[in-house]
């Protein structure tokens, strides 16, 4: 479809060369949210926790054996760079006399918070305090018959403990949110090169470079996240020979707000060869007719002129020769569309050309001659929407782990012509999302499978 109005701060600029073209090196951001199940999170974090409390926890105060093991399951919370848990425990405080086995068992409440960083070297550096603790059932040393408090004997034994409590909490923080080997498994999936188009064998491959990382958002049910991959990106003819991703960390920064869209910035090569194949699969023998005249087309030849496109077609019917339909190429961002200004045709005859007759100047046969230099980018679109859906399924894990990529938008910023090619500086906008539905699917001993 050919549209007349236009507003120039949407279009795309248009350039020429006369000299080969040098690829520049583009810059891409990719914008990861990430949701994380909190139940998830809850259970591997205990599972990491029951370890620690068996393997270390045995302590002794004032004579008395102390056993230390978890009541209930902890609870833990994401807030900004803290983490906040609440660990219930069971304290059993025991002796040894010469006529029996003094013993008292108590039920304690203890909040640690921990904070987290994250250095430019992807060091994980955690700092856990205990800060609070409440008994929730008290302990009483039984003497037969008997029970005398002993909550200030336990306070004690919490005292001098803390120091152990907090080194166990931040084991377990440190096991479980560790993010260097879960970046790596992220950075393969980023790295893996995506097909833009079948029909040119186009893909479009991501060199990570930078990541930033907004703080954690605390919801109901997830916890709430964005990830920042900044780093360039190139297209190749045919899929690029195969790489071995993850293998160098990218710099990491912390940022408070991150942008919600993907930016894939890149040069889209558009070989003129490709373009007249399409013109002649849908346009050779075709046939336009107005008020009684016609003209059959039966030749197509593409090529450039200047800052403009060319074709030139032999026709036959109301006029026999050669027409040249020229055009400047301009893309829509608002439309989405790509279409040719300023149209003129031209009758070639004897090697003159002239100008064509009124009736082919304007009116029906005009617009669609016009066609052969304008359509639009829906079909593209939805096209790479299914190359990037099926690409994203590979990666996704049932149960664990799903990812969904949406293109909200194409947008051109200018067409550098050469003889050879129209070179079309090009960002797709998209949205990307990860639901992490299940926690242990980043352990240390595990990576992600891809699917065959």
């Amino acid at each position: 479809m050919l549209f007349g109005c236009k507003s120039s701060k949407h279009l795309a600029e248009v350039e020429e060369t006369n000299i080969n073209f040098i690829m520049p090196e583009l810059k891409s951001t990719l914008n990861i949210h990430y949701d994380l199940n909190r139940q998830s999170l809850k259970d591997t974090f205990n599972k990491v926790i029951d370890y620690y409390l068996v393997q270390d926890m045995e302590l002794t105060a004032l004579g008395m054996d102390v056993l230390v093991s978890k009541n209930e399951e902890a609870d833990i919370d994401l807030s900004g760079r803290r983490v906040l848990t609440q660990l219930p425990i069971k304290i059993n405080v025991s002796k040894n006399t010469i006529l029996n086995r003094l013993s008292a068992e108590g039920i304690l409440q203890l909040n640690f918070i921990t904070e987290v960083d994250i250095d430019s070297s992807w060091n994980f550096l955690t700092k856990t305090t205990l800060e609070h603790f409440e008994w929730t059932q008290e302990p009483a040393l039984s003497l037969g018959v008997f029970s005398i408090p002993v909550g200030s004997l336990a306070n004690g034994i919490i005292e001098k403990s803390k120091s152990q409590f907090e080194q166990q909490i931040d084991k377990s923080v440190n096991d479980q949110l560790s993010i260097r080997d879960k970046v790596l498994e992220l950075l393969k999936y980023v790295e893996q090169p995506i097909k833009l188009d079948t029909i040119l064998d186009s893909w479009v491959s991501f060199i990570p470079e930078y990541v930033h990382m907004a703080e954690i958002t605390n919801y109901q049910d997830v916890f709430n996240g964005n990830i920042t991959v900044q780093g360039r990106t190139k297209i190749t003819e045919g899929k690029p020979d195969d790489i071995i991703p993850g293998i160098r960390l990218p710099e990491f920064n912390w940022h408070k707000e991150l942008d919600d869209t993907s930016h894939i910035n890149f040069v889209f090569d558009i070989k003129y060869d490709n373009i007249e194949s399409y013109l002649r699969s849908n346009y050779i023998g075709k046939t336009f007719t107005q008020d009684g005249k016609n003209i059959t087309l039966n030749s197509i030849d593409l090529y450039k002129k200047g800052k403009k496109l060319v074709v030139e077609s032999n026709v036959s019917g109301s006029i026999n020769g050669d027409i040249l339909i020229t055009g400047t190429p301009i893309f829509d961002n608002t439309k989405q569309s790509f279409y040719a200004d300023d149209i003129d045709i031209q009758l070639k005859t004897k090697n003159m050309l002239h100008k064509a007759g009124a009736w082919l100047l304007k009116g029906k046969i005009k617009n669609q001659l016009s066609k052969l230099l304008a359509f639009s980018i829906e079909d593209n679109m939805e096209s790479i929407q299914r190359q990037l859906d099926q690409q994203i399924d590979n990666y996704s894990i049932k149960n664990q782990l799903s990812l969904a990529a949406d293109i909200r938008q194409l947008q051109v910023s200018k067409f550098v012509l050469d003889d050879q090619k129209i070179h079309s500086f090009t960002t797709i906008n998209l949205f990307l999302k990860a639901s992490i539905h299940d926690m242990s699917l980043f352990g240390n001993s595990k990576t992600l499978p891809l699917k065959n």
